[in-house]
C-alpha cells in the first residue's frame, strides 16, 4: 500500500512551482486547481523534504495523507481506544471462561456432597477455568464409575459462568400396580355416539345422555342379578360433548415484513443498552459471535442486522370475527386427538370492547370419554 501526501500550494503563478518540482525530480502524482493562486498536489511521502527545500515564496501546507501512512496515523491517534478494546476482549474472555458457581441439581444431599468432592479434585470449582467438552466427558465417566450403583445418569454443562451438574439417581424399578378389575366410566358428560366393548357388560345404549362418572361398560358380570365374575373391562366410548369458548381478538394489528436488506456490524452492549451505528430504523438482530460475562454487564460482538418493515393496520369487525372464530376453533382442535373432531360450531355472544372484540363460541365435538375405574370385589373389601 503506497503512502502519499495531499499538499496545498499557495502563491503567484503556481505553474512556476510545478516547473521547479519537475527540475528537482519531484514526482507529482495528481494536480487539482483550486483557484488562480492555489493548487492541490499529490506527492510520494519520500518527496516531502525536497518540496520544502524549493518552496521559496510559496506557502506549503500538508492537509491530508493517504495509504499506509494514513492507517498509521489513525492507529496512533486511536491507540488508547484500540488498547482498551483489546484489553476489554481479553478481560471478557478470561471472565467468560471462569467458573463463578457450581450447581448440582439433585434432591439427594449426601450424593451431592460425594459428587462435589470428585468435582473439586478435578478442578471444577469456583474461580477455576472452565473445562472443555472433552474434559467434562472424562470427568463424567469418572463419577459414573465411582458411583455406578447410585447414579443412573449425569450431565455436566457450562452455562455462562456457571457449571451445572444434573444427576439422576439409580433406583430399583417399581412394578406398576395393575388394576385387576375395572369398569369403563364416562370421563365427561355427553351423549353416547359409539361404544367399542372388548370385555365387560355394556350398560348404556347409543344416543343416551350420561353424566361424568356413569358406568358405561361394567367389569362386574351379572347373571340373574347375582355377581358371576369380575373382569378387567376393555373398550372405547365416544360421545358428543359440548364446549363454550370465549375469545378476545384485537382490532388493531401489527405485521412484520422482512426486506432483503441486511448488514454485519460490530456492537457493544452495556447492561441492556446497545451501542452501535444502526443502518436501519427497524431491524432484527442475529448475533454471530459475542463475548460477555454475567458478573460485568458488558458484551461485545458481531451481529447481523436484517431490515424489517412494520405495518400497523386495523381489522374490520367482519374480518376480526372471522379471525376470532378461527382462533377459537384452533383452541378446541388442540385438545382433540386424531380420531376426534368438531361436529358443529355456532357463535353465541359478540361485543366490541376497548379496540377488541369478545366472541363466545359453542362447539359440539365427537370425543372419546372412556376412563378406567378400579373395582374391589366384595370379598376383598375390609
Amino acid at each position: 500500500m503506497n503512502s502519499y501526501y495531499i499538499v496545498l500550494v499557495k502563491g503567484k503563478n503556481p505553474n512556476n512551482f510545478l516547473h521547479k518540482c519537475n527540475l528537482n525530480n519531484i514526482n507529482i502524482l495528481n494536480i487539482k486547481n483550486i483557484s488562480k493562486n492555489e493548487i492541490l498536489i499529490k506527492i510520494n511521502i519520500n518527496d516531502v523534504n525536497k518540496l520544502l527545500k524549493i518552496k521559496s515564496i510559496y506557502k506549503i501546507k500538508i492537509i491530508n495523507s493517504r495509504g499506509l501512512l494514513k492507517l498509521k496515523e489513525l492507529l496512533y491517534r486511536n491507540m488508547i481506544l484500540i488498547l482498551f478494546f483489546i484489553l476489554g476482549i481479553i478481560f471478557l474472555s478470561v471472565l467468560s471462561n471462569t467458573i463463578f458457581d457450581v450447581q448440582i441439581i439433585s434432591d439427594n444431599i449426601n450424593l451431592n456432597k460425594k459428587v462435589e468432592k470428585i468435582l473439586n479434585q478435578n478442578n471444577i470449582r469456583k474461580y477455576q477455568f472452565q473445562k472443555n467438552y472433552k474434559e467434562l466427558n472424562k470427568i463424567k465417566k469418572i463419577i459414573l464409575n465411582e458411583f455406578k450403583d447410585e447414579i443412573e445418569w449425569i450431565e455436566i454443562t457450562n452455562k455462562g459462568t456457571k457449571t451445572e451438574v444434573k444427576l439422576v439417581e439409580r433406583k430399583l424399578s417399581k412394578k406398576e400396580k395393575i388394576k385387576n378389575y375395572t369398569n369403563i366410566i364416562a370421563g365427561k358428560s355427553g351423549v353416547i355416539r359409539k361404544i367399542y366393548a372388548e370385555d365387560g357388560q355394556k350398560q348404556i345404549e347409543l344416543n343416551t345422555y350420561v353424566n361424568k362418572g356413569d358406568i358405561i361398560i361394567s367389569g362386574i358380570i351379572l347373571k340373574d342379578e347375582d355377581i358371576k365374575d369380575y373382569v378387567h373391562a376393555k373398550g372405547k366410548v365416544y360421545a358428543e360433548v359440548w364446549y363454550n369458548v370465549t375469545i378476545e381478538f384485537p382490532l388493531k394489528y401489527q405485521e412484520k415484513i422482512y426486506t432483503n436488506n441486511k448488514c454485519t456490524r460490530i456492537y457493544m452492549k452495556l447492561s441492556n443498552k446497545y451501542i452501535s451505528l444502526n443502518k436501519y430504523n427497524n431491524f432484527e438482530r442475529k448475533k454471530k459471535y459475542y463475548l460477555k460475562n454475567n458478573i460485568v454487564p458488558f458484551e461485545i460482538g458481531i451481529e447481523e442486522e436484517r431490515e424489517v418493515k412494520i405495518i400497523n393496520d386495523r381489522y374490520s369487525i367482519k374480518e376480526a370475527k372471522i379471525k376470532a372464530i378461527e382462533k377459537a376453533k384452533e383452541k378446541v382442535l388442540q385438545t382433540l386427538d386424531n380420531d376426534e373432531y368438531i361436529i358443529s360450531e355456532k357463535p353465541l355472544k359478540f361485543k366490541e370492547k376497548n379496540s377488541k372484540i369478545v366472541l363466545e363460541m359453542f362447539f359440539s365435538c365427537f370425543e372419546e370419554i372412556s376412563k378406567e375405574e378400579e373395582i374391589i370385589p366384595e370379598d376383598e373389601k375390609e
